[in-house]
């Protein structure tokens, strides 16, 4: 039997730092002095409304800036969200069922749907999905591998949520995917299954991993997140463009990519401002609450082009690690066909 051939993973995985290092600066556009990029493109000033699937907009700091401080305004945008979008799964069953042209999703959800042929293409990295691993204090558990065997809670099934955890953990050796017992857990009944004991650990994202933990900080505490380490400087809600709607109209993707940058960049400057708009939208979440949670929460790197690619790439690596893309399929060619630069000509 021949060697197997060099896994790209490990060479990926080498060069993020670098990668990384870029997108701290902000919107990513690498370039090439071999090849020049072609200029960017710009918005043409014509008034669109635009419908898009954003999984718990009212939570979103993002699109609430975008929404309230006039960015899609800016761009001659009237933008509205589809209701009732729980998780990236809803968002792109509305995408592909016609009832919106736009949608944001976690990678992991984006890239299982157009491996499956969904058409459409991801124009925009908007941020990070800040999910935590929140561990039972009387459990004992310190490591990971103690989850093994262990029943971990998980409100959302839907959500990507699990599999993040489930990639980090094989990466570590472990195949969390078939040995954690993980249980179907709604918010409202976390409380009485950690007192009953019933669970070990509970996987989810903000706000309401950061409510658990700031409501039964006696009870739980974070052992991993997707907010430390390079994790933190990696996207994850992904905004993307059915392919019919970019063909007819490819400028409108251009303004909002454009107006949600802005918005993105603007929340990092404005993280108490930011934090009061959601915190207007949410019930349950003081805005003290909102602002220690979005502080707590990584710098937002909008994310196109290059940038992007190389993101969507290493997610591919990531899915084949846990068996739910072909281990020979070439990442790289893989993200460049999933992937769209809306900024450039």
């Amino acid at each position: 039997m021949s060697a197997p051939a060099p896994s790209p993973f490990s060479r990926r995985a080498l060069l993020w730092g670098a990668g990384s290092c870029v997108a701290a600066g902000g919107v990513v556009l690498l370039a090439s002095q071999q090849h020049p990029r072609k200029p960017r493109k710009q918005p043409d000033g014509v008034y669109r409304k635009l419908r898009i699937a954003w999984p718990e907009a009212a939570m979103s700091p993002v699109l609430a800036a975008a929404l309230e401080k006039n960015f899609f305004a800016q761009y001659n945008l009237d933008v509205d969200p589809l209701p009732n979008i729980h998780n990236g799964q809803e968002a792109l069953a509305a995408l592909a069922q016609q009832k919106t042209s736009y949608a944001l999703a976690p990678a992991l959800t984006w890239l299982q749907h157009l491996h499956s042929g969904l058409p459409a293409h991801l124009v925009m990295g908007v941020q990070s999905g800040s999910r935590r691993l929140l561990v039972r204090r009387s459990s004992g558990i310190t490591r990971l591998d103690q989850l093994m065997g262990r029943n971990v809670a998980v409100p959302d099934q839907n959500a990507a949520d699990k599999l993040f955890f489930c990639i980090m953990m094989r990466r570590k050796g472990m195949d969390a995917l078939n040995h954690i017992n993980w249980v179907d857990l709604p918010i409202p009944q976390i409380e009485q299954a950690l007192h009953d004991q019933t669970i070990e650990a509970v996987v989810t994202h903000d706000p309401d991993a950061w409510s658990l933990l700031q409501n039964y900080a006696d009870l739980l505490y974070e052992l991993v997140g997707s907010d430390t380490g390079h994790y933190a400087a990696r996207t994850s809600l992904i905004l993307g463009v059915a392919d019919t709607a970019q063909d007819k109209d490819p400028t409108a993707a251009t303004a909002l990519v454009m107006a949600l940058r802005d918005a993105a960049l603007w929340v990092n400057t404005h993280r108490d401002d930011a934090a009061t708009l959601i915190a207007d939208n949410a019930a349950g979440l003081p805005v003290a609450s909102a602002r220690s949670m979005l502080r707590n929460e990584p710098v937002i790197r909008p994310l196109v082009g290059h940038g992007l690619r190389e993101q969507i790439a290493q997610y591919c690596d990531e899915l084949q690690l846990v068996g739910m893309m072909a281990d020979g399929e070439d990442s790289t060619a893989l993200a460049r066909a999933y992937t769209l630069n809306v900024l450039h000509e």
